[in-house]
């Protein structure tokens, strides 16, 4: 398995974040961050950079996460994303040869990562599935696939819900980035019931582990692999059943420091190659 890490994790200048990637062993990146901004609506030389580092230092970028979708609440906001931040997207990915986008399953409103916890979302919106088959729509013309990130701020939140979701809307372009660490940050335990229904779609995977907030904290603690809620052996397992052979890559949500990186590293190795011992 080759290992690839959210390149901002590190660091949102590429090129230090490379630095220290490479000198752990990783040279798969997936790109979110920039020090210009989020791509691709950020500055082009930067992009640019990206290329060129990429090419001189053997690496690989694995996808493109633009963010697309995250904070889209009604139709108007869902017509702008697909008329302007959706090619733009879209282009990079072509330019990239990536096999598509990571996006976001539609903001619920009023909802942020402080309060997320406290709120009732409410039923699911009738009109999600229509979205998604518009945003599959055109993904499908382009040749590109969407995967789609359960967050706990946005309608899709698991990746059982996006499972549905994607059978209802019939579209051949929309996939999941299965994220359990996002579902446990919702759920506050181990979301492997996710797994079985979100198989079949699974087309990238982010490693990221959490302890509960502690008393009087907004977020949880961020852990390495397996040292928080999350049975990442079993998750594991389960991939490799499923004869998954697509990207896997760190999302830590920690410092950035290569000690940290090194130790995330380690343990995502510590629980993948158990499964050989």
């Amino acid at each position: 398995m080759k290992l690839g890490i959210v390149s901002d994790e590190i660091d949102r200048d590429f090129a230090k974040a490379v630095k220290i990637g490479t000198f752990l062993g990783i040279y798969r990146y997936e790109i979110r961050n920039l020090t210009s901004g989020r791509a691709p609506f950020c500055d082009p030389a930067e992009l640019r950079e990206v290329e060129r580092i990429a090419s001189g230092e053997g690496i690989e970028i694995t996808a493109l996460s633009p963010g697309l979708f995250k904070y889209t609440e009604d139709q108007a906001a869902l017509d702008h994303d697909l008329a302007d931040a959706y090619p733009r997207a879209c282009e990079l990915a072509q330019r990239w040869k990536l096999p598509g986008l990571i996006v976001f399953g539609f903001h619920k409103p009023g909802i942020t990562e402080e309060n997320f916890a406290s709120m009732e979302s409410g039923r699911i919106p009738d009109h999600l599935i229509d979205w998604w088959q518009r945003a599959g729509e055109r993904a499908e013309a382009d040749g590109i696939l969407l995967m789609i990130e359960p967050e706990p701020i946005c309608w899709t939140d698991t990746a059982s819900l996006a499972a549905r979701l994607i059978a209802l809307s019939g579209s051949k372009a929309l996939r999941i980035n299965y994220d359990p660490g996002n579902v446990a940050w919702l759920q506050m335990h181990d979301p492997f019931t996710d797994f079985a229904p979100a198989a079949p779609w699974i087309a990238n995977v982010h490693v990221k582990d959490l302890r509960p907030a502690a008393s009087g904290a907004t977020r949880p603690e961020f852990v390495p692999a397996g040292q928080g809620l999350i049975d990442f052996a079993h998750h594991f397992q389960a991939l490799r059943q499923s004869s998954y052979s697509g990207p896997i890559s760190l999302e830590p949500h920690m410092d950035g420091n290569v000690e940290t990186i090194r130790r995330c590293k380690e343990a995502f190795e510590k629980a993948w190659f158990a499964l050989t011992a």
